[in-house]
């Protein structure tokens, strides 16, 4: 990890958390930029080879979606979460981005029942500075390579083989969405698939991807990650009555930690750390037992779809990242 560029990533947080705060408008918080930046400045490599470009499109749009879901189309939660990641997906191939995140750019207004506007203009806003931030600290990164500065992939056409296995493998992460959710609405625990974790589920369970055998490592993260960030919003914000922002950089601040102690960014982490700011306080305690349960649902069915696939599938393939969202 580039320590260097953590400052920013954590001043980033703070402004928004800031300027939500004091403009009284908390659809401007979105957890999932902390993990954007994390991703786009502060890992050596970034898990989502993608253009700078995509870095703005692709949550913005994402963010679009999940607004418009929720003001036309006021369905039960099963189907506009499993509905808005089918079509986030379709979003990421259409235009050849990897940038993972932006599934929970689309399901976090459903799960907080957000139709303001603000949100995806705060995005918009956000995933701008995140990748203008990215051409100046990653000027050594993947973004020298040709193929992800257009955003197409290098290497051969897909063979129909290909296509049908890439096709399989997303029937069966869209099941595994579908059990989790189906359970998490019948019982009321809706943050069991809380956005950061369906994005875990699908970085976990990348084909041939270095975190699959990393999977009980980021059950840890995410299990300690929620319980953080709901102490540390007790604590600062609930009982010293210190500002919101200061609790979140606070929570960033431990992920980070852990991440060093355990040698393992993941960030969907540091997302699930930020979303208890804009839940429910009802919802505060039950938070973080609900994010264990979908985390290890998660990690769980992970296992059993992918655990047998070896990593060592990815010397047959090109050296260059492909830029499609796996």
């Amino acid at each position: 990890m580039k320590t260097v560029n953590e400052l920013p990533a954590i001043l980033l947080v703070a402004a928004m958390f800031a300027i939500a705060e004091y403009s009284g408008q908390k659809e401007i918080i979105f957890p999932e930029i902390a993990a954007l930046a994390l991703g786009a400045w502060v890992m050596e490599k970034s898990p989502w080879q993608s253009a700078h470009f995509h870095f703005w499109l692709s949550p913005t749009l994402a963010a679009l979606t999940g607004i418009l879901i929720v003001r036309f189309f006021p369905y039960a939660p099963f189907f506009t979460i499993t509905g808005a990641f089918c079509l986030v997906v379709l979003q990421l191939k259409l235009f050849r981005s990897a940038v993972l995140p932006s599934i929970s750019a689309a399901i976090l207004p459903i799960i907080t029942s957000s139709d303001s506007w603000y949100y995806p203009l705060s995005v918009c806003v956000l995933a701008g500075a995140i990748a203008i931030g990215r051409r100046f600290v990653n000027r050594n990164g993947p973004d020298k390579c040709p193929a992800l500065k257009t955003g197409i992939p290098a290497g051969p056409p897909a063979t129909a083989a290909a296509t049908l296995q890439e096709l399989a493998h997303w029937g069966k992460l869209l099941a595994g969405i579908i059990l989790v959710t189906g359970f998490a609405v019948g019982f009321d625990f809706l943050f069991m698939v809380a956005p950061p974790l369906i994005v875990a589920f699908v970085e976990l369970s990348k084909q041939g991807g270095v975190l699959q055998d990393k999977g009980w490592k980021a059950l840890f993260l995410l299990g300690s990650a929620a319980f953080a960030g709901v102490f540390w919003l007790q604590l600062v914000h609930g009982m010293l009555h210190w500002p919101v922002w200061l609790s979140a950089c606070t929570s960033t601040a431990t992920v980070f930690l852990l991440y060093h102690a355990l040698r393992m960014p993941f960030p969907p982490a540091v997302a699930i750390a930020l979303l208890p700011t804009i839940i429910p306080e009802a919802s505060l305690l039950s938070y973080p037992w609900q994010v264990l349960a979908g985390s290890t649902a998660f990690v769980m069915l992970s296992k059993i779809c992918y655990g047998s696939i070896s990593c060592t599938r990815t010397k047959d393939r090109p050296t260059v990242p492909e830029a499609s969202a796996e």
